[in-house]
Formats: structure tokens, C-alpha cells, sequence
């Protein structure tokens, strides 16, 4: 009998399962579409039990051409942050409010300096409106009948694990935000204290590694997914957790970066210093024992889709897909620096490495004689800079091992290797797209037993390498601190502008 692992990652707008042989090989995958509602401008929201609904379709369709006997273990991975709460019967107390939801912005804008540094010493972490505590508070102020029945809150891969087994659970890594000391691994009172919430303490759960057995499936979840009741299921995790667990990343210094509609940049310690003002987002891997630093500037591939859309007429192509290669083929001739031409990125304002909600994009050094092709390279640089800028903020020095690229943008071979020279470093890119569901099913079969999920994770994948050109290292070491030198001077410009605007 050929052993089989499953895992599920519930994402806000799609719920994807697959079933995995122990190798690492996808047998069988199942997804099903998830709503969002939007019922009032910055409010997002989901009906819990249709979230349930289409874990249980996503399973299903995994599971349709399947022995299911042979499948061991579940392991569940999840979009993370949000408010999913519960009443003491363990039923939702109202939808689930979601990561990027904004409802709470005035909640943390009404906060002074000293309860926001407690909360960030705390956390190790730059706090949004999106997350637990301040979700809970706008409940509590706003909708004070339904805060009185909360007796549980959690995150959507609780929710998840409790409609499969009964039981609550919250793993290390959901639970790092906003309360979790990061130095202790213990809720901290006086970050509840600072936030106004200190009863929410007790409804708080208490962290598990998610390599750690939550239950095993009930009987009614057993019918609704047509999985065997009583199979291992493993205490939830973040979606980003599974993603790292699936890389088989565990130790300091792994570094994964995604090149998506916005970027991130993770980096693994094994300590994070406490700050009053940090950048970013802090949280434990999903073993509970190393930390990850995570670093999100706002706007990634998408600046490229946006200077392509831009010159439909110009470029030639029929679609976004040809226009996006035209100027890639033209960009592709320009030399490392793009002619002097310089591009910040923060098309959406700016998160990471430093918060400037107010900052724009910009060109600079555009003479007559630049061309699309120069600002297309330039759109390029200007977003691998700011991949270096947020790893040189967090590490003090470029790095000396090789970096994982993964996102649409990783699918752009000069892009890649942009990036290559930009961080002197290789850029490895797996053929892979699963890591997340990969790394759900690792963690399930780490809680039932068959080892380290991290070390199972290990399999023969495909990848694309990019190797940096020591040619073109001291043209972007040039380029690069114009673009610090820029977007030092834009932020006083940023900051200045939005004065005089408000």
C-alpha cells in the first residue's frame, strides 16, 4: 500500500486540496472558489460556514479518484490574521472579518506612541488594522452585543481544524500577531493592556507547533468530506508557514522571496530584537521554535504590469501577456543601470523598508533620448533594489547563500536574473507551484508521527538558476544607491506633499 498524505490551504478567494505520495508527487487536487464580502467600503468579510462548505467541496474533488484507506494523515494551512470568533457553543458569532479588512484603521490611529511601541516590542511587529486585537476592539466599541459573546477567537485555519475535529487550536505562527511575545512564546498582558482588550486574554488559545496532532476527524466531518473518520489532522497553520515548511526552509538565514502582484522578502532568525518601531511582520515557523521576518513592499510584478498597460499601442500585442513580452525583449537589450534611468516602486504607497503610506512612484533621469525600453528596465531594477533595500534593512549585508524565488514575477527569466545580479547572489527557481499545499501535507504527516516536516518536505524538484554577473556588479552597486539616495530624498518630499494635501 502506497502511503498518501493531504493537505488543504484555504485562501481568501480559493480553497485548494491535493494528495501527495511521501516523494513529494501530486496524485490527485481539488479546488473550489471562496466569496468575499464587501459590505461597506473597507469592511471584507466571509461567511464562515461557507468557508467550511468549500473546504469540504475542495476535499471532495481531491479525494474523488482516490482509495482514501491509503491517505494517513491532513494537514491544514490557512490565510492567517483576521477575526474568526466563536460563541461558547463554538458557533461564529457573525463572519469572519479578514487580514485586509480596514474597518479598525481609527482604533490604531487613536493610539498614542507608548501603546503602540508596547504592542510592537511585543510582537516584533508594525501593526494594521487587519489583525486580531484591533478587529476585536472595533467589535467591542462598535457592536458591543456581539463582543459579549465571544468566547473563542481565532484565525481560518482554527476554524478549519475545528469543523474537522471539534477541537480549537491556534499554531505558533497565527498566533504571533498582535499578542505573542516573541522573546517569551507566551501572550503578552501588557500589549493586551496597551490595545484596551485585556479580557481577550481568555479567549485567546494557547500556541501548538503545527508539526503537533490537533484530532483526529470527527464523524460528521468524516461524511461531509468523504475522508475515513478518525484521520490524523495536524493544529493549523499560516499559508506563508506551510509555503517555508514546503521549501524545506528551517534554519536562520533561509531566505524566500516572492515576486507577486506585491513582493515579500523572508528571511529565518533565530532571535528578533525587540523594537518600538519596527517594519514589517514577525512570526514563528510553523515548528515554533525559528522565527521569520517578513518584509512586504507594497508593490511588486504589478509595477510592470502597470508600465505595460501604459503602451498597449506602442509595444504591439494582443494581450497583457504579449504586451508584457515586447517590452520584456526590448528591455532584455538595455545594459545593467538602464541608461541612468532610475524608478521607485511605491506605486501604492510603501510598507517595507519603511512605512510611508503616502509615497508615490517616481522616474528619475529621463533625458530626450530615454526610451520605453530604458523605463521598462528601469521598472524592473526599481523593484529588485527594493527586494535588496529590505533584505540589507534586516541583515546589515548582502547574503552569501543562495535565495528561492517564487510568484508570477519569477516567471520573467530577465527579471530573475535581474535579481541574480542586483543581490550578488543565486536565485533559485523552482518549477514547483505547490509548496504551500506541499508543505500542509508535510505537517500532517509530521503530526502523525513520520518525522521533521521540514526535512520531508525534501524532494527532487526542477529549477531554474540564476547566477550573478560579477560584469554587472559595479553598475547596479552605482544604480542601487541612486535609487537609496532618491527614495531618501522622496520621503521628506513624500511627507511634505501630504501636508500640504490633508
Amino acid at each position: 500500500m502506497t502511503p498518501l498524505w493531504l493537505g488543504i490551504d484555504v485562501g481568501t478567494t480559493a480553497i485548494k486540496a491535493a494528495v501527495y505520495q511521501s516523494d513529494g508527487t501530486q496524485i490527485s487536487h481539488g479546488e473550489c472558489p471562496s466569496r468575499v464580502s464587501t459590505p461597506r467600503p473597507g469592511h471584507s468579510e466571509q461567511n464562515m460556514s461557507d468557508v467550511w462548505d468549500g473546504v469540504c467541496t475542495a476535499l471532495k474533488k481531491a479525494v474523488a479518484s482516490v482509495d482514501v484507506s491509503q491517505i494517513q494523515s491532513l494537514g491544514v494551512a490557512a490565510q492567517g490574521d483576521g477575526l474568526w470568533a466563536l460563541d461558547a457553543d463554538g458557533a461564529p458569532v457573525g463572519p469572519a472579518l479578514l487580514w485586509n479588512d480596514t474597518r479598525a484603521a481609527r482604533v490604531l490611529s487613536d493610539l498614542d506612541d507608548a501603546a503602540l511601541g508596547t504592542i510592537a516590542k511585543a510582537c516584533r511587529t508594525a501593526l494594521w488594522p487587519g489583525t486580531l486585537g484591533p478587529l476585536y476592539r472595533w467589535m467591542r466599541d462598535r457592536e458591543p452585543e456581539r463582543a459579549a459573546r465571544v468566547s473563542h477567537v481565532m484565525h481560518c485555519a482554527g476554524w478549519v481544524g475545528y469543523c474537522l475535529t471539534g477541537k480549537m487550536a491556534v499554531d505558533f505562527s497565527d498566533a504571533s500577531i498582535p499578542f505573542l511575545d516573541l522573546g517569551t512564546g507566551h501572550y503578552s498582558d501588557a500589549a493586551l493592556a496597551a490595545l484596551g482588550v485585556p479580557e481577550l486574554h481568555s479567549a485567546l488559545l494557547p500556541p501548538q507547533s503545527a508539526e503537533s496532532q490537533l484530532g483526529t476527524l470527527s464523524a460528521k466531518a468524516a461524511a461531509a468530506t468523504g475522508l475515513p473518520e478518525g484521520l490524523p489532522v495536524s493544529v493549523g497553520t499560516l499559508d506563508l508557514s506551510a509555503m517555508i515548511v514546503g521549501m524545506g526552509m528551517d534554519q536562520p538565514g533561509d531566505t524566500m522571496m516572492i515576486l507577486g502582484t506585491t513582493a515579500v522578502v523572508n528571511i529565518l532568525r533565530d532571535a528578533i530584537d525587540p523594537s518600538e518601531t519596527p517594519v514589517g511582520a514577525s512570526a514563528y515557523h510553523a515548528n515554533g521554535r525559528t522565527l521569520t521576518r517578513i518584509l512586504a513592499p507594497t508593490t511588486g510584478a504589478a509595477a510592470f504590469d502597470w508600465f505595460c498597460a501604459l503602451h498597449p499601442q506602442t509595444l504591439g500585442g494582443e494581450t497583457p501577456a504579449e504586451i508584457a513580452g515586447k517590452l520584456n525583449a526590448l528591455a532584455q537589450e538595455v545594459p545593467a543601470g538602464a541608461n541612468g534611468v532610475t524608478f521607485l516602486p511605491h506605486l501604492n504607497g510603501e510598507r517595507a523598508p519603511f512605512v510611508a503610506p503616502e509615497a508615490t512612484g517616481a522616474f528619475f533621469g529621463l533625458r530626450s533620448t530615454s526610451t520605453k525600453a530604458d523605463m521598462g528596465r528601469a521598472v524592473m531594477e526599481g523593484a529588485a533594489f527594493s527586494l535588496r533595500d529590505c533584505y540589507l534593512s534586516e541583515c546589515g549585508t548582502l547574503p552569501d547563500t543562495p535565495i528561492r524565488l517564487t510568484g508570477g514575477g519569477a516567471k520573467n527569466a530577465l527579471w530573475c536574473q535581474i535579481i541574480a545580479d542586483v543581490m550578488q547572489t543565486r536565485i533559485e527557481v523552482s518549477a514547483a507551484s505547490d509548496h504551500g499545499l506541499w508543505g500542509a501535507a508535510c505537517l500532517g504527516a509530521a503530526a502523525n508521527g513520520k518525522g521533521v516536516a521540514s526535512s520531508l518536505a525534501a524532494r527532487e524538484e526542477t529549477s531554474l538558476i540564476y547566477d550573478p554577473d560579477p560584469a554587472d556588479r559595479p553598475a547596479y552597486d552605482a544604480a542601487f544607491a541612486r535609487y537609496k539616495s532618491l527614495s531618501h530624498a522622496a520621503q521628506a518630499l513624500w511627507a511634505e506633499t501630504s501636508k500640504e494635501t490633508s
